[in-house]
């Protein structure tokens, strides 16, 4: 006989981590309400990828029981496990995560910067501009430059134009690269006449002004033209 939902949930009590582990992915393929808390326990368990397993499964499910616990195993010494725990928060869209987020920007560990660059996108908060922008300029790791850039693009307020806009002219050509990029993203037409100038500029660096000329080609398309 299949084992049950209930007993997943004793397995996650077994004395065998691998156990312990498979238990612990399997329950977060449910959508049972009962699983939140066994899962919430097994976030302290002694065994890393039992907790990043807990702490990945927690955020298939949007329950705010999960959101202070996640936060919680954000300290946690395996990078791993933090980097699934601000993922899981990001999904469960909680404010509550942003400032544990923005803090992640500037963890030691890359995958860890990359996930909260991520699941800064989930949760749009004019708070994460400044952040968002610097990681993607200045951050080291490709990943968490992409993130950086595809959640500027999904904060969709005056201010992330404006931000992106003053930091363009001191940018590398790198930086202006993205910036543009994430600008294009935007979808904002006050955006159409900076990079105008960008790209008819003589001066500008050609990978600058194709990237400005094609920025405006999908201004173009979203309005229609």
């Amino acid at each position: 006989m299949e084992p049950t939902l209930d007993d997943y949930i004793l397995f996650l009590r077994s004395p065998d981590a691998a156990v312990r582990h498979n238990a612990a992915w399997w329950l977060g393929r449910q959508r049972d309400p009962r699983i939140v808390e066994p899962l919430i326990a097994a976030l302290n368990d002694p065994d890393a990828t039992v907790r990043l397993r807990a702490a990945e499964s927690l955020g298939n499910m949007k329950d705010e029981r999960a959101v202070l616990p996640l936060i919680t195993a954000l300290a946690d010494d395996d990078a791993q496990v933090r980097a699934k725990a601000i993922g899981s928060l990001g999904r469960q869209g909680d404010d509550r995560a942003l400032d544990a987020a923005i803090h992640l920007l500037r963890d030691d560990d890359a995958a860890v910067r990359s996930a909260a660059a991520e699941a800064i996108g989930w949760l749009p908060d004019a708070r994460a501009i400044d952040p968002l922008i610097h990681a993607l300029l200045a951050d080291p790791d490709e990943n968490t430059r992409y993130y950086a850039k595809k959640s500027l693009g999904l904060l969709r307020m005056s201010g992330t134009v404006d931000a992106l806009l003053l930091a363009l002219p001191a940018a590398e050509v790198d930086g202006q690269l993205a910036i543009i990029e994430a600008l294009a993203e935007q979808g904002d037409l006050k955006v159409v006449e900076p990079l105008r100038a960008i790209a008819d500029d003589r001066a500008t660096d050609p990978a600058v002004a194709e990237t400005a000329a094609w920025a405006l080609n999908v201004l173009r398309r979203g309005r229609g033209e």
